[in-house]
């Protein structure tokens, strides 16, 4: 009657409970070097490196840091060789190193010692797109402009550290300025950092906290004696709307309405003042409807029928979105983005997603969430094990 599930009943034989299989050895996992190449100029135009597989920070919000649990990493002259035959077969003329967190892979210093040279030779970019910045130096960065500055880009995700313990980010202010000085006094004059508006226990406090913390960066840079001459700074804010996804210790939280989320945008800019801040946000209607779909049930395969019949293609262009369609879509299903979106889980609901296992515990999740609720850190995995369970699955510790 209240529109939830009842039960997962099995059909047919099959299994009640769907485990997820893994790659044990990720260095010796079949990497394709050698590709057709595009005639057309595509988003991600360079050579991926996936130097490893899952993440040992833990943040609650992120799905991924779950689900590709435990970490596994390549070897740094695997990675190197990859490298090299990829940009020798495509015409690539850049590298990414790519991960939840690349900065967190333990042979990082020793990858771009073997890879470095042939990269500066070749005249070939190579970009770190996810830094932390409680683990990046001035030996990192000399090391990434050697061939050409690329731009920098840091995820605070929150203003304050108050949401920062909240979400488990495990990041201050004190390691986010000083990664910022790093920059600014290695030659760069504009970082991005990423926050994320509509996290759980926000208040508008730890939104107004978003720009004074790059209003704090802003300063930072005039201040210091070592930085570029002539040149002034910029610092971008983007901000996404937190969507809760499944499998993460946020999976039982509420979105923030539309209407929630449009105040505290406009909220956000209010509190900027100064020029050398530019902010840009995600669409409202994407995110609201980002949303119902992240934690729908098989509901929602009609819903997007229908809203298919009424038109509702190439959906992440924002000329071809058209919102009240979906809605449309949506109350002609007799659902409610409300049912889907807005409200809090209880932990005892059976939720779509309860019966596929993919190595962490739903106790686990729980722990983690009701830690959130009192601002409680979880150390990250090279530190100290929380026992999420994700060891089993590679047969035992992942670290001693």
């Amino acid at each position: 009657p209240d529109g939830t599930i009842a039960a997962v009943i099995p059909k047919n034989g099959a299994p009640s409970v769907v485990k997820k299989r893994i790659i044990r050895d990720f260095d010796r996992v079949l990497y394709p070097e050698k590709f057709i190449v595009p005639y057309v100029e595509t988003v991600h135009d360079r050579a991926v490196l996936e130097v490893m597989r899952g993440c040992i920070r833990g943040c609650r919000f992120c799905q991924a840091g779950f689900i590709y649990r435990p970490l596994r990493e390549k070897e740094a002259d695997t990675l190197s060789r990859q490298g090299k035959s990829l940009c020798d077969t495509s015409g690539y003329e850049e590298i990414s190193l790519s991960s939840l967190s690349t900065s967190d892979y333990s042979h990082l210093e020793q990858l771009l010692d073997h890879i470095m040279d042939y990269t500066e030779e070749k005249k070939i970019n190579l970009s770190l797109p996810s830094l932390r910045v409680d683990n990046f130096s001035k030996e990192l960065l000399d090391k990434i402009n050697r061939v050409r500055k690329s731009g920098l880009t840091f995820a605070p995700e929150a203003g304050t550290q108050r949401l920062r313990d909240v979400i488990n980010k495990n990041v201050t202010e004190e390691e986010i300025f000083r990664t910022c000085a790093i920059a600014f006094t290695g030659g760069h004059t504009s970082v991005k950092l990423y926050f994320m508006l509509g996290l759980p226990t926000e208040t508008l406090e730890d939104i107004a906290g978003i720009i004074d913390l790059a209003q704090k960066i802003v300063n930072l840079y005039y201040h210091l004696p070592d930085r570029t001459k002539g040149k002034g700074v910029q610092v971008t804010v983007s901000v996404s709307t937190f969507v809760p996804k499944p499998h993460t210790p946020f999976q039982w939280e509420p979105q923030d309405t539309r209407e929630t989320i449009i105040a505290k945008q406009k909220h956000l800019v209010s509190c900027v003042s100064s020029k050398k801040i530019h902010c840009n946000w995600h669409q409202v209607d994407g995110s609201v409807l980002e949303g119902v779909f992240a934690r729908g049930d098989r509901r929602l395969g009609e819903v997007i029928y229908r809203a298919w019949q009424k038109g509702c293609h190439f959906d992440s262009w924002d000329e071809c979105f058209d919102f009240q369609k979906w809605q449309e879509a949506i109350e002609e299903c007799g659902l409610t983005i409300d049912f889907y979106a807005n409200r809090r889980r209880t932990y005892e609901e059976i939720l779509p997603w309860d019966h596929i296992h993919y190595g962490v515990d739903k106790a686990f999740l729980m722990r983690e969430n009701e830690k959130a609720k009192m601002a409680c850190t979880t150390p990250n995995c090279r530190q100290q094990c929380a026992g999420c369970g994700a060891n089993r699955l590679v047969g035992g510790k992942c670290f001693e």
